[in-house]
């Protein structure tokens, strides 16, 4: 058949006119919105922790680095990591959470977990936080490298280093011709 036959199933411009065709993508569209409109916690592993241990965790940390706004979910991220980790680290945390006060200052909280022997457990939270990582050996885990607070400090002026110079996900883009010379141009 040719394009211009009246039961071709494209017409002159090439488009498909085809009405099962429109009602096929029109079906798929629709199912396709209603999967996403699903809440997609049952799908996910529901590895978030819920209540006084991870609420603990940020009080903690609020209270060590007197940073009063921390993001709650790499505060999960984080408690998950050391769960995982160090399986007891939920009960771990309990004794420094005894020992902060409102209005703290994170001098006289370290002084404190000095005292009472818990200043490797703080250190290692400091750690995290600022680094991004938990654990310091070969197999620590990374949570958080962007957002890691060793570069907060920085962040008006420089990007978090990387080989990435141009941003995330910049190889996405189409390699370029290796025949141009504006490629040649640029070496």
């Amino acid at each position: 058949m040719t394009p211009n036959s009246p039961h071709s199933d494209c017409d002159a411009t090439g488009t498909d006119t085809n009405r099962r065709r429109f009602l096929k993508n029109s079906l798929i569209v629709t199912a396709g919105c209603f999967v996403t409109s699903l809440p997609l916690s049952g799908l996910a592993q529901n590895t978030s922790p819920t209540g006084e241990p991870l609420r603990a965790f940020i009080q903690v940390t609020q209270t060590i680095t007197e940073h009063k706004h921390v993001n709650a979910e790499l505060a999960a991220h984080f408690f998950n990591a050391f769960v995982k980790k160090v399986p007891e680290f939920a009960q771990q945390i309990t004794p420094l959470v005894q020992l902060t006060q409102v209005g703290m200052s994170a001098a006289t909280f370290a002084e404190r977990a000095q005292a009472a022997g818990l200043e490797g457990l703080l250190q290692q939270i400091i750690t995290a936080w600022y680094t991004g990582t938990v654990g310091n050996d070969y197999h620590g885990i990374l949570v958080s490298y962007q957002q890691a607070w060793m570069y907060r400090t920085v962040s008006d002026g420089l990007v978090v280093p990387t080989y990435c110079d141009n941003g995330p996900l910049w190889w996405t883009a189409p390699v370029p011709d290796a025949n141009s010379t504006a490629v040649i141009d640029a070496l």
